[in-house]
């Protein structure tokens, strides 16, 4: 995904440059630190992902995001400023990004951009997670089930297993929620892998899956309604 950046900040600019470097779908092509010469550049040139500021001096993200409302590329706006975000959303922003930025909240923005990329080309659904050194691709529609294990997930596809350091809430973010349910404080479940549904467990292949009470109701309705 070609990417660029705008913010008035050089250092705001530089932490975004490093992140994008670990991403290996991301390529940010240029950070712009004025809106006109950002402006310019994407009347000339396709981009599919803008890191924008909220707060700027010549220009409010905001407002900058509303020039761009007839094009495709996706917004995520990152900014110190928690009250923008009603805003940012009602301009169908991809994500909301707070400063200082961590790199998994960066992460999992990107794999969401990535995801809404598959939707629009008609491809399978995909995000990349850390395994050791390396990156790998998880096909969404592989997934079984997901296992939490203290500061570590285990992702159980149809012929093979992906560990990654990631918590389950931070993961489900990223699934398409029709898709996906956590159904225990240790698991998340494809629904349509689901091939027994008992009163405190489910099975997934020949494996049993613990079922919390506390989303049990939530999971019959999705599997029965």
């Amino acid at each position: 995904m070609i990417a660029i950046a705008l913010d008035d900040e050089p250092a705001a600019l530089q932490i975004l440059q490093r992140h994008a470097e670990k991403v290996p779908f991301v390529e940010l092509k240029y950070a712009f630190e004025n809106a006109a010469e950002a402006l310019r550049y994407l009347h000339q040139h396709p981009v599919d992902l803008l890191f924008l500021d909220v707060q700027m001096p010549d220009m409010l993200g905001t407002d900058f995001a509303r020039l761009l409302k007839n094009t495709t590329t996706k917004i995520i706006f990152v900014t110190a400023h928690a009250d923008y975000a009603v805003e940012g959303f009602e301009l169908q922003a991809l994500d909301y990004l707070l400063k200082p930025v961590e790199f998994g909240r960066f992460l999992q923005a990107c794999n969401r951009a990535l995801g809404q990329q598959a939707k629009q080309t008609g491809e399978a659904s995909s995000l990349f997670v850390k395994d050791g050194y390396d990156w790998v691709r998880v096909n969404v529609d592989e997934i079984l089930y997901i296992q939490s294990d203290t500061n570590l997930l285990f992702i159980h596809e149809r012929t093979r297993k992906v560990t990654t350091r990631m918590t389950l809430g931070e993961m489900m973010s990223q699934l398409p929620t029709e898709k996906f349910l956590r159904i225990h404080k240790s698991y998340i479940v494809a629904l349509k892998a689901i091939q027994k549904l008992e009163r405190h467990q489910v099975t997934v292949g020949s494996v049993a899956i613990p079922l919390a009470g506390t989303y049990k109701t939530e999971l019959e309705e999705r599997l029965l309604r």
